[in-house]
């Protein structure tokens, strides 16, 4: 997960999970759902912003289940971009930033950007803690914090507990063994190598 807030050391106030992909093209009913949510409050964003968020974001992008609650609400968008308008940083130094969606859509509608330089996330998880052990709070790089987790040969949670070593890395190391459809891309992957 990256931690979006955090109400202690221990918890995090809101955090969204960043290796789960839900879609990859924009169609108006997710744009929708992304920039102004689906509960009773009013939109945020017009239908012409929305209009432009499917033409930007229609034939490539990255929605992500960032969590179980507050799915109704607007969705985020997380990108590396602290010069949008409406960007906010997540934590001073982090250079990883959420907000700024209409100044998104018109970079990618401009060419400024690629429409994978934004993940967008429907939910959080709040409340989250590393007291019970589920939880693991570790420093990340901005590059793997960003990382579209589409087609990647490794999954992202696996390098990021490899990257933390130890317990981590052990951990990682059972679960990948744990799962056939892992196990058998990595044999294909020696195969092609020779190895």
């Amino acid at each position: 997960c990256l931690v979006l807030s955090a109400s202690s050391a221990s918890t995090a106030a809101e955090a969204v999970t960043i290796n789960r992909p839900v879609a990859l093209r924009m169609e108006k009913r997710m744009a929708q759902l992304l920039l102004n949510g689906h509960d009773d409050s009013p939109p945020r964003f017009g239908e012409d912003v929305v209009a432009r968020c499917v033409r930007a974001f229609s034939r490539e992008s990255a929605v992500y289940l960032g969590g179980p609650e507050r799915q109704g609400e607007p969705g985020l968008c997380v990108h590396g971009f602290g010069n949008l308008p409406g960007a906010r940083e997540v934590a001073a130094g982090t250079r990883i930033y959420v907000g700024g969606e209409e100044a998104a859509i018109d970079g990618v509608l401009n060419g400024t950007f690629s429409p994978l330089d934004f993940r967008w996330f429907i939910g959080r998880h709040t409340g989250l803690s590393t007291r019970s052990g589920e939880w693991l709070a570790a420093a990340c790089a901005r590059p793997i914090a960003l990382k579209q987790c589409l087609g990647l040969p490794k999954p992202l949670w696996h390098e990021v507990m490899e990257l933390c070593g130890g317990e981590a890395a052990q951990l990682s190391r059972l679960e990948f063994v744990k799962r056939r459809d892992l196990e058998e891309d990595e044999d294909e992957e020696e195969g092609e190598d020779g190895g």
